[in-house]
């Protein structure tokens, strides 16, 4: 049952009453903590302090204004000397020069997201660059694998056939199919890529930080901000170069302090909780397509007309009351969709996470999208074979959030972006970087945020870490969606004044947007 007693955790922290819980998690007294000798993941052998090549900067072919350099580093940090691949960086450069701060590094989230998407397109608003850039060299990366990091490859005929999800647990003859399929699809992309398959830890990733920060700003601490997976990169580096650490911000917090089912069962639970918020606005504002209706059960009709459209329900959530891609557009299209008309939903089809998807000519790196996000997570949580173990707190989600337990056992093909634990069924290795509780000192340059209702990082893991960095700062923003970096203008300016002076923040911060 230890699946389902954690996921008692998910549900206890949802926060309908935003200032009353967030007292009583601040009374929670931090745990003691030694300054004394470092960890394994803190200890940096003397051949990663080597100062990498010189870069060479010219124009990215693919994103405007902005500049790309290739940077060699090992496909296995623990073997400095051994083979190596270009992970591509991209920068933003100040806009003066001599008023200039530093160096700010963008850790990309996802995982599966890049420079593209980090600072190209409409993401370079959102995440605010150019103002940034007004006092930093705006900085971020393809980690490995992705994007022109030496992508995933697999074979296309190896990725399992699309098969929109079930909201049901699958059989023990379904779930072993499931791990077959993930066994060849697996053993295809290890084949394709390298040993680099193997290596896709979020602590890889932080030595490929460390890396960037040697090349770009060997006399200065990293000033980073991590968001959405990117966080848990953040963390990574934390726990292997404390002391390289000036300011850093973890928004839409990772929690890898827990395994992977309950690590999933926050998130079903997260998303319930935001699709009852999206009922209840309808509810409330008569400029709801689904105004008047039973959300709910206009939800169940969509769902068994088209299963898919559970994926991207709960993809759009994410977005809160944004009028282009939140609640609005999620509205809209349940209503046509719901009488027969599908022209909101192809149009959010192709603006949702699919189309991150490769683009590329190479039929082997289209499919290593599919590889990628397995790569990474199960590289962080390790393979999830036993079935059995998994029923208990499959079960508990199944009464507490009936309409999403399919996102527990989500096996869809991974480009969707939606993680399921049989997703890491058949994995062939052991975590190269297992669930645990961060190793670290006091650290008051860390600056820990959420929004109050984030349904894919859910504010109970932004507490949990927080909690796990003595002298950490917290901020909660009170929006609906993912990343209060992007959803909240009072959380940017506090973020970005901790990142200039993180001595000038308090404690905690609240913000009511």
């Amino acid at each position: 049952m230890r699946g389902a007693a954690r996921i008692s955790i998910g549900v206890i922290v949802r926060l309908p009453r935003l200032r009353s819980s967030i007292v009583f998690v601040l009374s929670v007294a931090l745990p003691a903590c030694s300054t004394g000798s470092q960890s394994a993941a803190q200890q940096t052998p003397a051949a990663e302090l080597t100062a990498p090549a010189e870069l060479h900067w010219a124009p990215c072919p693919d994103v405007p204004n902005t500049q790309c350099a290739g940077l060699p580093v090992p496909v296995d940090p623990a073997q400095p000397s051994g083979a190596k691949f270009t992970l591509r960086i991209a920068r933003v450069p100040a806009l003066d020069s001599s008023r200039k701060k530093g160096v700010l590094i963008f850790l990309p989230g996802g995982p599966g997201a890049g420079i593209m998407q980090i600072i190209g397109g409409n993401s370079r608003k959102e995440q605010h660059v150019d103002e940034l850039r007004r006092e930093y060299d705006v900085v971020t990366f393809d980690p490995r694998g992705i994007g022109e990091s030496n992508p995933i490859r697999c074979a296309p005929d190896a990725v399992p056939s699309p098969q929109p999800p079930a909201n049901r647990a699958p059989t023990v003859d379904e779930f072993k199919a499931i791990a077959d399929a993930n066994a060849a699809m697996f053993k295809s992309c290890y084949a394709l890529t390298g040993e680099l398959f193997r290596h896709l830890s979020a602590m890889d990733t932080a030595a490929d930080v460390e890396q960037i920060r040697l090349a770009l700003a060997p006399n200065d601490g990293l000033i980073a901000y991590g968001g959405s997976y990117g966080s848990h990169y953040g963390q990574a580096y934390l726990e292997r170069y404390p002391d390289h650490v000036k300011a850093m911000v973890l928004d839409a917090v990772v929690d890898h302090s827990v395994d992977l089912p309950t690590l999933t069962a926050r998130n079903v639970t997260s998303v319930a909780d935001s699709f009852d918020r999206f009922a209840r606005w309808c509810e409330g504002d008569a400029s709801c397509a689904l105004h008047g209706q039973d959300v709910g059960a206009v939800y169940d009709s969509v769902t068994t007309k088209m299963p898919e459209t559970r994926i991207l329900i709960s993809q759009f959530l994410s977005a809160g009351s944004d009028p282009d891609f939140g609640w609005p557009m999620i509205a809209k299209m349940m209503a046509q969709v719901n009488r027969g008309d599908t022209s909101v939903l192809k149009a959010m089809t192709g603006t949702g996470a699919a189309a991150t998807a490769s683009t590329s000519e190479d039929p082997n790196v289209r499919a290593g999208k599919n590889g990628l996000f397995p790569g990474v997570f199960c590289a962080d949580y390790g393979p999830q074979n036993d079935y059995n173990a998994l029923l208990p707190t499959a079960n508990a989600l199944a009464a507490e959030a009936p309409r999403l337990v399919w996102k527990f056992w989500d096996a869809y093909p991974i480009a969707h972006a939606s993680l399921g634990v049989p997703d890491c069924a058949a994995w062939p290795w052991a975590a190269s970087n297992p669930p645990h509780k961060l190793v670290v000192g006091p650290h008051p340059n860390v600056m820990v945020m959420s929004p109050a209702y984030d349904p894919a990082t859910p504010l109970v893991n932004a507490l949990a870490v927080w909690l796990q960095i003595p002298q950490a700062r917290l901020l909660i923003a009170d929006v609906d969606g993912h990343q209060a970096w992007i959803l909240s203008r009072c959380a940017f300016v506090a973020a970005r004044r901790f990142l200039d002076d993180p001595s000038s923040t308090q404690r905690t911060t609240l913000c009511a947007k």
